[in-house]
């Protein structure tokens, strides 16, 4: 009961440290888990923010050299050069020419526009007829650097070629590239003209119109040069703008992750990253890409099943998981030796209680024979020769018990030292039963011998094997009971000679046969209690063959008893 009772304190004091630890640790892992996924999603922010800058920065220059290219143009052919500028340049969708007194000059209305002009109208219906009141006067105003120093002229496709860029360019200087044109001066014949017109006084105007239709996003820049002039500009192409802008674009190496660039409508325009999402899924974090693109935006997305943090989690618990099995398998086994220690040394105080009966009972017999024949009171020579008899055999008992304990510690330590010899097992065994007969048929034994023809030499320990037949033959002694014999069998089978003892004693209970084997173990039934015994006998006898190549088995004979087969390995062989 005490042993009980520290066992359950050992692991009442051994559990609940590794419980709370294990909580406390899947707790900060979790934490960690947490602040190295904000740590992913502030990382994916801060990329996108630079992403966002990047393309404020292009737009900007874009829009910047637009402008300025438009102040370039040559105003005594203002409608062609827009025309042919649009044609050649993408960035491009419309041009437009707009006079306070007259309204939109071009493109002018009715059949004879293009479709697509039609359609540009009534985008900015609102805007060029009024009905919105937007102040073109509120552009940015820019410092008149002397209209007579800039050189202009016709604006023909040949006129507007793009600066040439070199081949490590980026998409970004490449677009912003083709947002700058380069001019000559104007033609001989209309420079008279064209100082005219710089006699005008100087406006420099210019700004952007972020325009909604329909619930898309268009651009209108526009530049007034003279305070007199039009008011003229084109449409931005945001298609190319787009497709210029995304091309630097980063690509993503983190699994489960993605940036995506949304319209003001939340399409997706652009996608860089693995995770495959939809617009209805709410993303991590948003970044506003630039004022100059009203309402598009930048979404981080990650997903929470997969990536860099759940494998953080995943591993981290599995070690977690590792070592609390490694603890836990731990106190198992210190438990288990500990039952185990436990179990030994009750079988050892037991073996020594046992042994120690054992010991006292054969002296005792023998010194109360010898003190009775030393003190020649007894005339009888019948039990004169009874004593001495009971002397020989008390003192054959206590040597073959003297002999179990030596060869148990020797076995146990490895130590014991066999002495092969070669001889005729048929032979031994005529003897052996001989030399024990009296002692068996003193129990009212009948002793059959069945060996079957053959050569049975063998080379093995003869005294080793003699032992073994001894510890079996008291086995059957003292357990067969009110059996009626014993029976010695010898055969061959393969490589093996097969000495058979067998009795038709009560047997052995099944739920025991697995632990005959074992040390100190004894079938525990009114039987055995009566008799003394060390539980040793046939542990060592089955150690002893094994050592010699061999083995005990046992079988249980049908109906009642059981039977020992001693397999020892044949001379031939």
């Amino acid at each position: 009961m005490t042993s009980k009772r520290s066992i359950i304190l050992f692991w009442a004091l051994f559990l609940v440290p590794t419980l709370i630890m294990a909580v406390v640790a899947f707790r900060l892992l979790s934490h960690e888990q947490e602040r190295i996924s904000q740590s992913a999603i502030r990382t994916l922010s801060e990329r996108a923010n630079t992403i966002c800058e990047t393309i404020h920065l292009t737009v900007e220059a874009v829009q910047e050299n637009l402008e300025q290219s438009l102040l370039a143009l040559d105003q005594t052919q203002l409608e062609k050069n827009l025309v042919e500028w649009e044609k050649i340049n993408p960035l491009v969708r419309n041009v437009f020419i707009y006079k306070k007194s007259q309204g939109l000059e071009y493109p002018a209305g009715g059949m004879a526009s293009t479709l697509e002009e039609r359609h540009f109208i009534a985008r900015y219906d609102a805007l060029f007829s009024g009905r919105i009141n937007f102040d073109f006067n509120g552009g940015v105003s820019r410092e008149d650097t002397g209209a007579k120093g800039v050189a202009t002229s016709d604006f023909g496709p040949e006129k507007y070629a793009v600066s040439p860029q070199k081949k490590t360019e980026s998409s970004r200087q490449k677009l912003v590239a083709l947002s700058r044109v380069a001019q000559k001066a104007p033609a001989n014949e209309q420079a008279d003209v064209f100082f005219e017109k710089t006699e005008q006084k100087s406006a420099q105007r210019s700004g952007w119109i972020p325009w909604f239709s329909e619930n898309r996003l268009c651009i209108l820049g526009w530049v007034q040069k003279y305070e007199e002039g039009p008011i003229y500009g084109i449409e931005l192409e945001l298609m190319t703008l787009l497709s210029r802008l995304v091309v630097d674009f980063p690509i993503l190496s983190e699994k489960g992750a993605a940036l995506v660039l949304m319209d003001g409508n939340g399409k997706f325009m652009h996608q860089s990253g693995s995770l495959v999402k939809s617009p209805e899924d709410k993303p991590a974090a948003v970044s506003t890409v630039s004022d100059l693109l009203p309402h598009w935006r930048i979404a981080v997305f990650v997903d929470d099943t997969a990536g860099t943090a759940p494998g953080f989690l995943f591993v981290s618990v599995m070690l977690l998981g590792i070592f609390i099995v490694a603890i836990v398998s731990g106190g198992m086994l210190l438990t288990r030796m500990t039952l185990q220690n436990m179990k030994d040394a009750r079988q050892k105080t037991s073996f020594v209680s046992s042994v120690s009966h054992e010991l006292k009972t054969p002296l005792t017999s023998i010194r109360m024979y010898a003190e009775l024949l030393l003190s020649k009171r007894i005339k009888d020579e019948n039990k004169t020769q009874t004593y001495l008899s009971v002397i020989v055999n008390e003192s054959g008992r206590l040597t073959r018990l003297i002999n179990n304990v030596l060869d148990f510690g020797k076995l146990e330590q490895g130590k014991k030292t066999y002495h092969c010899t070669s001889f005729e097992m048929d032979r031994f065994l005529y003897q052996m039963i001989k030399a024990h007969s009296i002692r068996i048929k003193a129990e009212g034994v009948e002793i059959i011998t069945q060996v079957e023809q053959g050569n049975y030499e063998v080379t093995t320990d003869r005294d080793a094997m003699e032992q073994v037949v001894l510890n079996l033959l008291d086995n059957a002694l003292k357990y067969a009971g009110n059996g009626k014999f014993i029976k010695f069998v010898l055969d061959k089978e393969d490589a093996f000679i097969r000495l058979k003892i067998c009795d038709d004693g009560p047997g052995i209970p099944k739920a025991q046969q697995e632990k005959i084997f074992e040390k100190f173990h004894r079938v525990d039934n009114s039987l055995t209690s009566k008799q003394p015994g060390s539980g040793l006998g046939l542990s060592i006898a089955k150690q002893i063959l094994r050592d010699l190549k061999g083995d005990l088995l046992f079988e249980p004979m049908p109906g009642n008893g059981s039977c020992f087969t001693a397999r020892i390995k044949h001379h031939d062989t």
